[in-house]
């Protein structure tokens, strides 16, 4: 098992139009290469104001935002909150959610088996 993974081996990859949203930002990915048995995927996204997440169910997995910097509107179940760098959101199984930058934005996405 690898122990860590360099930022350099870090592949950095740009979603368009992510689960319907707008615009595009960059992902880097997290984990590839290390070996979780829980979480199958966590990057750090570079959200520019304006660029959404569009709201999508979580059928069987788990996932959290946390905000690391930045504002923007969290969509949960249809419903609106104002998220600002250092909050976090958790969306479990049954559930659906996005995010709209209204600011630039780093947020911190994990998901989990």
């Amino acid at each position: 098992m690898k122990a860590m993974l360099k930022r350099e081996e870090m592949i950095v990859r740009r979603y368009s139009k992510s689960h319907g949203g707008e615009g595009e930002f960059l992902s880097t990915s997290l984990l590839d290469g290390l070996e979780s048995q829980k979480f199958p995927f966590m990057h750090r996204d570079v959200i520019g104001a304006g660029v959404s997440i569009g709201e999508h169910p979580h059928d069987y997995t788990e996932e959290i935002y946390y905000l690391v910097q930045g504002r923007g509107i969290l969509t949960f179940d249809g419903v609106e909150y104002d998220m600002r760098g250092g909050d976090i959101s958790v969306c479990g199984v049954g559930h659906r959610h996005g995010f709209r930058a209204t600011e630039d934005c780093v947020m911190i996405v994990v998901g989990s088996k």
